[in-house]
């Protein structure tokens, strides 16, 4: 059988030569001595072939295969898948980590490396397993509401939200908590349930920081210093676990005393502001009206100094006066007497009109209108 399969074909071409046009084709005679020994060696290695994929079979005496058994074939059958899932089985160790994850490779569930992102080859499970995390995507847990559409049938809202105040107040809080993975080998054998953990963290450190505060600063300018004193806590509580979280954010939502009592709350409120504000103008009206009697007092104060000094002044310009006119006195008295008296009576009469009247005259004894410009002696 496999000498006429050979005749015309070898294992690199053709047996005979393309140009030999002197033998016809249905020539059965075999001229090359060799040939039979080349016939014999193809048979031969195709039997090898058949042997390996198919096994054994029944061969005569001539060594020909006449049967090939039926078990033979379905195990060389089974073989072959076998070999193929096992070809499938090694192919699915690659994998692919995307730009913003890493991957953590285990082999028989202990760590064994971290993969940068890219293409990446781990052996295929059971052996090799990976588990793969986004560590630049920002996660958020919210407290005490939810923006989401999806039911949270586990949650109570008012225990996330109603927390006691410092002074011993309730209030009803809303926050939210965003994180990131920093380490994702910590991230993963350090705690499980991450989600759970980091949400119980969170609320047991805001419990916390509003326990040290009282319920005036949790509503009001106090808010920006409980998001900051609840962030330091929450990174220092899962820097103790070694939980590879890094805390980005807390913000608070919204801040109300409960809901059953937010009207008379409020109405306090109310009357609080109220009263501040007649305060703040008790005390604005004693800001204007304090320093201008202040001013008021000094200006008084000072007037009193300078008429204290003037009046001093004058009189020690009188006594010098007095006691040059006292020398002068003392040495020529006649002369500082008429002095005096003539500086008197110019100073009186200086300025006004002045009637003379003469006894000697006419006998009304009345002079018309004189005006005296020079000193004038009357006896």
């Amino acid at each position: 059988m496999f000498k006429k399969i050979f005749a015309n074909q070898g294992p690199w071409g053709s047996w005979n030569d393309d140009n030999d046009k002197s033998k016809k084709p249905n020539d059965k005679t075999n001229d090359d001595p060799n040939l039979d020994e080349l016939f014999k060696k193809g048979e031969d290695f195709i039997k090898n072939i058949i042997k390996e994929v198919f096994g054994s079979g029944n061969s005569n005496k001539n060594g020909k295969i006449t049967k090939f058994p039926d078990n033979k074939i379905k195990k060389s059958i089974f073989g072959i898948i076998f070999l193929f899932f096992i070809l499938l089985w090694l192919v699915s160790g690659f994998y692919k980590v995307e730009p913003d994850e890493e991957a953590v490779v285990l082999y028989f569930g202990k760590f064994h490396s971290i993969t940068s992102p890219g293409l990446n080859y781990r052996i295929p499970y059971p052996i090799g397993q990976i588990i793969k995390l986004s560590v630049t995507n920002v996660n958020t847990e919210e407290f005490g509401f939810s923006t989401s559409d999806r039911k949270y049938q586990n949650r109570n809202f008012d225990a996330e939200s109603l927390m006691l105040t410092g002074d011993e107040n309730i209030v009803d809080i809303e926050f939210q908590i965003q994180w990131q993975i920093s380490d994702i080998k910590k991230y993963v054998f350090n705690i499980s349930n991450q989600i759970d953990t980091i949400r119980k963290a969170s609320e047991s450190a805001m419990r916390e920081i509003i326990a040290r505060t009282p319920i005036a600063d949790a509503l009001a300018e106090g808010k920006k210093r409980i998001e900051d004193q609840t962030k330091d806590l929450l990174q220092e509580i899962l820097d103790s676990y070694q939980s590879g979280v890094r805390i980005a954010l807390v913000q608070l939502r919204r801040v109300d005393p409960p809901a059953q009592v937010i009207d008379a709350y409020r109405d306090v409120q109310t009357a609080r502001a109220n009263n501040r504000e007649v305060i703040n103008q008790a005390e604005s009206y004693a800001n204007d009206i304090i320093p201008r009697a202040k001013g008021s007092a000094a200006k008084m104060v000072e007037d009193a100094e300078a008429y204290r000094q003037e009046v001093i002044a004058k009189a020690e310009g009188e006594i010098g006066r007095f006691l040059e006119v006292y020398g002068q006195y003392s040495r020529a008295p006649t002369v500082t007497r008429n002095r005096i008296y003539l500086e008197t009576m110019e100073k009186i009469y200086g300025n006004i009109d002045k009637i003379i009247i003469d006894g000697n005259a006419s006998k009304s004894g009345v002079v018309p209108y004189l005006p005296l410009n020079n000193k004038l002696k009357i006896n």
